[in-house]
């Protein structure tokens, strides 16, 4: 492979030429966020039906908690003070953390396997990674919180409205940060706060690509859901194995070089 711009010989794996600094075709063509995702819907297209009971305990002992507590929290819980304030986020970071975890799971059988069928009874025996994926919910939740203060502000104090837009930009590219930490997680043996910093220092040329994928599947599971949670059975099981499937692509073109 040669660079485009300057004609220099290239290995098959350089996203940059290092001559001229010229992006290579690698990063749209190889490592293609739909193109990788295409191959996931494949995979998984036989096997479908019997991943329905993995699938169905991971939303009715994840999803559907989260959207019940989403809905009590929106209908019900109401703060005029700071520290009312401070408190609700407090408390929704904690609940919300004790069942994002159900929904983080999948990922362990997913990873562990090298087919495209999770089984009910490696999902139950996944559940020694709970503290794991605690934590990681964890992190999430208090990212999700911190920038809602700082782009909010706090009753009676707030902020400048264009902090709003700078809200909507923090949330998505975080988006694209976390979307690879749970199979760095399993790939690497990493903590929770280290496999989310290696994302973001490893995979920033492919931060696109990888946003692209996670804002895809966000849309896909909210309408999956909100179609009967039918749908969802479908999309959730492509969710976990097309990410899978993508950052071991990544993990082979030596994106992340680790050491455990």
């Amino acid at each position: 492979m040669r660079c485009k711009k300057c004609n220099s010989r290239l290995a098959d794996h350089d996203l940059w030429c290092v001559e001229c600094g010229t992006q290579t075709s690698v990063i749209n063509n190889e490592l293609s966020a739909l193109k990788s995702m295409k191959k996931s819907r494949e995979g998984i297209k036989s096997n479908v039906s019997a991943m329905v009971p993995a699938m169905g305990f991971s939303i009715i002992t994840g999803a559907i908690p989260i959207a019940i507590l989403t809905w009590i929290f929106a209908r019900y819980v109401e703060y005029s003070t700071s520290v009312q304030m401070l408190l609700n986020l407090g408390l929704k970071s904690v609940l919300y953390s004790i069942f994002m975890p159900m929904l983080f799971l999948p990922f362990v059988s997913v990873c562990a396997t090298d087919g495209y069928k999770i089984k009910l009874k490696d999902l139950l025996a996944s559940f020694r990674n709970y503290p794991r994926y605690f934590l990681f919910s964890i992190i999430n939740a208090l990212y999700f919180s911190l920038i809602y203060i700082v782009c909010f502000g706090f009753p009676g104090f707030g902020s400048d409205p264009i902090l709003r837009l700078v809200w909507i930009v923090l949330l998505n590219y975080w988006f694209a940060i976390a979307l690879p930490a749970p199979v760095i997680m399993e790939r690497t043996g990493l903590n929770p706060l280290k496999a989310i910093r290696m994302s973001y220092k490893h995979l920033h040329d492919l931060r696109w690509n990888i946003y692209l994928m996670s804002l895809i599947f966000i849309l896909l599971n909210i309408f999956g859901f909100a179609l009967l949670v039918f749908p969802a059975l479908f999309t959730l099981s492509w969710t976990y194995f097309a990410i899978r499937d993508y950052t071991d692509l990544l993990i082979e073109y030596e994106l992340l070089e680790y050491r455990i």
